[in-house]
């Protein structure tokens, strides 16, 4: 179903976001309405609909790194044996 857009907003770029923009859009072959209409929604829309999933993600990029397991196989089983010690 298309949008109907009703209202316009005039948003001052200095020349260098201005050609930024025009790349993605040219990249994207968006317009580039559509590339700061779809930004807008992702910033600033999408949190307020989903305001769990932004409490997740800044969570998830909070962690500290860790190291990847050269055997994950080996690591899984340690760490759900001492899961199973803790609850057990």
């Amino acid at each position: 179903m298309p949008h109907h857009y009703t209202r316009k907003a005039q948003v001052p770029f200095t020349e260098e976001q201005y050609l930024a923009l025009m790349s993605i859009a040219r990249q994207e072959h968006k317009p580039l309405a559509t590339l700061i209409r779809e930004a807008t929604d992702l910033v600033y829309f999408q949190k307020k609909r989903n305001p769990g999933k932004a409490r997740a993600v800044r969570s998830l990029l909070s962690l500290k790194e860790t190291e990847v397991p050269a055997d994950y196989q080996e690591w899984e089983r340690r760490y759900l044996d001492e899961r199973t010690c803790q609850h057990g």
